[in-house]
């Protein structure tokens, strides 16, 4: 039965990330009623979140309003709520703005930073999957260089110009080589006194490898690419724990470090779970 006693079948589709928009654009010629739901009303370009967190982009640059992408859609509309629930039975989920009945629904909720259980990497280090988190990282890198001028001692400095990218995957091979190319293209004129030899940009990867599922030559270029752009990259290199002030790997390594950004993985939204959903 369509919802509401409306005479089409109304599709609610939660999430307009890439695969919640393009199931509503494809449903654009279907005799449906399509209602995307989104706690954002913007979609978010995701692979460029790096560029804003190294100051090449400005958030606008790499975020559209939903409402201007299903302008000329004439049978979809789109709420801004945050979905809360799920209630099979009665054909609605529940919003903070109160429930939506459906006759079909498409979960297109994408997915969250995989901390693998590590708490104090959440709680220390910075994740790379929306606008926030990338301002969030763009002001601590230019606060991490003010400290540093102010630094009188040299280990303390040099921990505060250790940057660490966790995770060998395109978001973390992105994300170094770009704050690398920011710190010796930029920063470096805008901190003259002090001594860039003080500063490294780290990527540690759990396996023996970069980008693992693309071709060798890939792999190849892309390391080389990072040697160029001064980026250290460590094979094996699994992280234990991070307090804020210093990583410490399973190897029992422990580097000082003010800065982490982890990029090592992630999982499906906390909704699916809330949802009563397998994972």
């Amino acid at each position: 039965m369509p919802a509401e006693g409306t005479a089409r079948p109304r599709v609610v589709i939660i999430g307009a990330g890439f695969g919640g928009l393009r199931a509503a654009r494809a449903l654009r010629k279907a005799p449906v009623d399509v209602v995307l739901v989104d706690r954002h009303n913007y979609h978010l370009f995701q692979p460029l979140l790096y560029q804003v967190a190294t100051a090449g982009l400005e958030p606008e640059q790499i975020a559209r309003p939903v409402r201007a992408i299903l302008r000329r859609q004439s049978n979809a509309e789109f709420r801004m709520t945050e979905v809360t629930g799920l209630e099979p039975a009665a054909n609605r989920i529940v919003t903070t703005d109160g429930p939506i009945p459906y006759d079909y629904l498409i979960l297109a909720v994408g997915g969250e930073t995989n901390y693998f259980g590590l708490e104090g990497v959440p709680q220390h280090g910075f994740g790379l999957k929306d606008i926030p988190e990338a301002i969030r990282i763009r002001n601590h890198v230019l606060h991490a260089f003010e400290r540093a001028m102010l630094e009188p001692d040299p280990e303390q400095r040099r921990a505060e110009l250790t940057f660490i990218v966790v995770g060998g995957g395109p978001t973390g091979v992105e994300m170094a080589g770009a704050l690398s190319e920011l710190i010796r293209l930029v920063l470096v004129k805008d901190y003259p006194r002090l001594n860039f030899k003080d500063v490294r940009v780290l990527l540690l990867e759990a396996t023996d490898r970069l980008l693992a599922p693309m071709p060798s030559r890939l792999r190849e270029a892309a390391a080389e690419t990072l040697w160029r752009k001064h980026v250290e990259t460590r094979f094996g290199a699994t992280v234990a724990d991070y307090d804020g002030a210093r990583v410490r790997l399973k190897s029992g390594e422990v580097i000082p470090a003010r800065t982490l950004i982890w990029a090592a993985g992630v999982k499906a939204v906390s909704l699916t779970g809330r949802l009563g959903l397998a994972t």
